[in-house]
């Protein structure tokens, strides 16, 4: 076991290198959400927040800090920002604004990182290793459909099938 949860972590975190292009695929549009200067800073400021907390989980994985993944997947399921500080008309922005994939992607999101606590609960590595994969992915896939052009890797031209492609070195 000693051997196969690094192996584990390193293969789920890279797993995800081709859904950013199949999002992409799914909605050609690569429409970047446009929201008011408020709303889009409360959405950085939660991206910021989530983008810590998910960098800390790997590192949780690491050491088997049980406690740690489940309080950060808590965190991340209650919205470290925007359950807190968005106001009544921001909410209605947003139910106006936000298309539906979008919303079915961050209910997938939130749904993952309850699953990730779940299994940092149980102590069960390996599941929690593949459910922190498929919260990464979930980013990937969001960041391609609609933050293009603040992560450029996701345009046009990704090959969709790099992080599945074997290369023989001479």
């Amino acid at each position: 076991m000693k051997n196969l949860f690094p192996a584990l972590l390193v293969a789920g975190t890279l797993a995800v290198g081709s859904a950013g292009a199949s999002a992409a695929a799914d909605n050609p549009g690569n429409q970047d959400l446009t929201l008011s200067p408020d709303l889009a800073e409360l959405l950085r400021a939660e991206m910021r927040e989530i983008a810590r907390g998910v960098q800390g989980v790997a590192l949780s994985l690491a050491a088997a800090d049980w406690t740690a993944i489940r309080d950060t997947s808590a965190q991340i399921r209650a919205s470290y920002i925007m359950e807190k500080k968005l106001t009544k008309a921001q909410a209605v922005e947003l139910e106006k604004t936000l298309p539906e994939p979008f919303k079915r992607l961050d209910a997938e999101f939130h749904q993952r990182a309850a699953r990730l606590g779940a299994a940092a609960a149980a102590h069960d590595a390996e599941l929690a290793v593949f459910h922190y994969s498929r919260l990464i992915e979930s980013c990937a896939q969001c960041h391609a459909a609609y933050a293009a052009r603040r992560f450029p890797g996701f345009g046009p031209g990704t090959p969709a099938d790099s992080a599945h492609t074997t290369h023989a070195t001479p």
